[in-house]
């Protein structure tokens, strides 16, 4: 598995697509997006996914520019390309938690009810939250269903330039501008490489494990992340199989609660017994320097992996990318 990393400094982005073009052109064949099918996993390159965004945006001409485009934030991997294509056509990304575990081989997941099929789940969502349009996969096309005027009381997508909506705390839909989502993803690329003594211009890989659907403050930061760091993103929608994820991706950073580290911590442990011999700890599964925990971790768990060279950080809250 290998990664490319951007050159370019994140605050000097202009825009998530635009850093998923530059990957793109800079090392297309390098795998980016993985998803489990089954027993084997599945990947697109930078370029395989750069040519499903722009394929898809295609797709949304003639919407109201700036205006809320919904789709299942939660349905990996075409979640991604999902929304990258509607901020590469002008529009806003307003991703929704309407997946049900179980998709199939061809890993879009499922989705509760299509937005075609009467006022579903899916549709009923995407109007509250004041959409023009639901955009799905089918056949490995963009279908795109335009929706009525949202009802009274929805929660308005404002015009403007172009954002990003994710859920805060209290569960509204925040927006947020890609110049304060970059900015959140350039404050995580300085918390991996300044401690480290990493160059910003180093070539190391990076690798994260990740299954945070996009409407999450946590899986929209570190998807960005991955998207302007050239990081490769191994995707695992399922909390119960995330922790076989990073046992077989091997990743340099890793964010999960206080239980999965704990559980983390056991699984390195038993793998570490047959090798008691060596002198002095090394970095465990090989790589992971970076954990980024939800909440505090147990006093046994945080000195375990300081002990081994990883560090435990917070992610940036929401409200420090707030405009």
């Amino acid at each position: 598995m290998t990664a490319a990393r951007s050159l370019l400094p994140m605050s000097e982005m202009q825009s998530l697509p635009a850093a998923l073009r530059r990957q793109a052109a800079a090392d297309p064949e390098s795998p980016f997006l993985f998803w489990p099918d089954g027993w084997n996993w599945r990947w697109w390159s930078w370029r395989e996914t750069a040519a499903l965004a722009e394929r898809w945006s295609g797709s949304l001409a003639g919407l109201p520019p700036a205006r809320g485009v919904a789709f299942a934030g939660d349905a990996y991997p075409s979640a991604i390309p999902l929304d990258l294509a509607v901020l590469s056509a002008g529009l806003t990304p307003v991703p929704l938690g309407l997946r049900r575990h179980g998709g199939g081989a061809d890993g879009h997941g499922q989705v509760a009810q299509a937005a075609g099929q009467g006022a579903g789940p899916a549709r009923e969502a995407a109007e509250r939250a004041g959409c023009v349009a639901w955009l799905e996969v089918a056949g490995g096309e963009a279908r795109v269903t335009r929706l009525d005027a949202p009802p009274a009381g929805a929660a308005a997508v404002l015009h403007g330039d172009p954002a990003v909506l994710v859920t805060g705390d209290a569960g509204d839909w925040r927006r947020l501008s890609q110049d304060g989502l970059l900015a959140a993803a350039a404050e995580v690329e300085r918390a991996i490489a300044s401690p480290a003594g990493r160059s910003a211009n180093s070539r190391e890989r990076q690798i994260l494990v990740a299954g945070w659907p996009l409407q999450a403050w946590a899986g929209r930061l570190l998807a960005a992340w991955a998207v302007a760091a050239g990081a490769a993103l191994v995707l695992e929608a399922d909390p119960a199989l995330r922790l076989g994820a990073v046992l077989w991706a091997r990743p340099t950073v890793f964010h999960g609660t206080a239980e999965e580290l704990a559980a983390l911590r056991l699984r390195v442990e038993a793998a570490r017994l047959s090798r008691r011999r060596r002198r002095r700890p090394s970095p465990p599964l090989g790589r992971l320097r970076t954990l980024f925990q939800s909440e505090p971790p147990a006093a046994g768990d945080a000195a375990f992996w300081r002990e081994r060279g990883a560090r435990l950080l917070r992610l940036p809250g929401l409200d420090k990318a707030s405009p």
